[in-house]
């Protein structure tokens, strides 16, 4: 049975208490944070697929970000309905991956992968994957965020 999440709410400017959690997190304790940007009331979400959407080669319409630690990288990810060439997508909309991290899956419907150094400032690594999930998203978002943090091993 999986353990019961914090619910942190944020903003995207003001991210400490994530921040935090990762920190923590990152010095040897396990689990896992998934992110997920509010939206607008008027712009609730669209369903996504329909009885036939398991066929879909897309991912939700608003994006489900995931931050996962372990000793030597951090693994980020996006689940997201921009389809194929996320990464390329976000390239071209200014926002690369950051040299020194690398692409490990760049899929349709599973989304994108990226690994990051353990090393890499927590909060550089949380303000890209949230930029990303902001631009990955189909529906506008508010800039609020809610982050389900998922501790293992307590």
């Amino acid at each position: 049975m999986p353990p019961r999440p914090e619910v942190v709410e944020f903003s995207r400017d003001s991210p400490a208490a994530v921040v935090a959690h990762m920190v923590e997190m990152s010095g040897g304790r396990n689990g896992w944070i998934n992110l997920e940007p509010e939206v607008h009331e008027e712009d609730d979400a669209p369903e996504s697929g329909g009885l036939f959407g398991f066929l879909s080669s897309q991912g939700p319409p608003v994006p489900l970000c995931t931050w996962s630690p372990s000793d030597r990288r951090v693994s980020i990810g996006v689940q997201h309905p921009a389809g194929p060439r996320a990464a390329g997508r976000l390239a071209e909309l200014g926002h690369p991956v950051p040299a020194g991290w690398y692409v490990s899956q760049d899929h349709p419907r599973r989304g994108l992968v990226v690994e990051v150094p353990a090393d890499e400032p927590p909060e550089r690594v949380l303000d890209w994957l949230l930029a990303a999930g902001e631009l990955l998203s189909r529906v506008p978002v508010t800039g609020r965020w809610h982050a389900a943090v998922f501790v293992t091993g307590r």
